[in-house]
């Protein structure tokens, strides 16, 4: 007797998937990305995962 229908359970029932996507890796890994100024989601930077010189 639940007030959805499955479907809509497994398509977005834990938070993380209803606030954009998710961090894959780096230290804030699981957590939603970030917005930027303009609204658009916050990109991985370019020079991560490079070894410092």
């Amino acid at each position: 007797m639940g007030l959805f229908k499955s479907s809509d359970k497994t398509k977005s029932s834990a938070p993380q998937f209803n606030h954009g996507p998710l961090v894959k890796t780096g230290p804030t890994a699981g957590q939603n990305r970030s917005r930027n100024d303009d609204g658009t989601w916050r990109k991985k930077r370019s020079d991560a995962g490079i070894p410092r010189k």
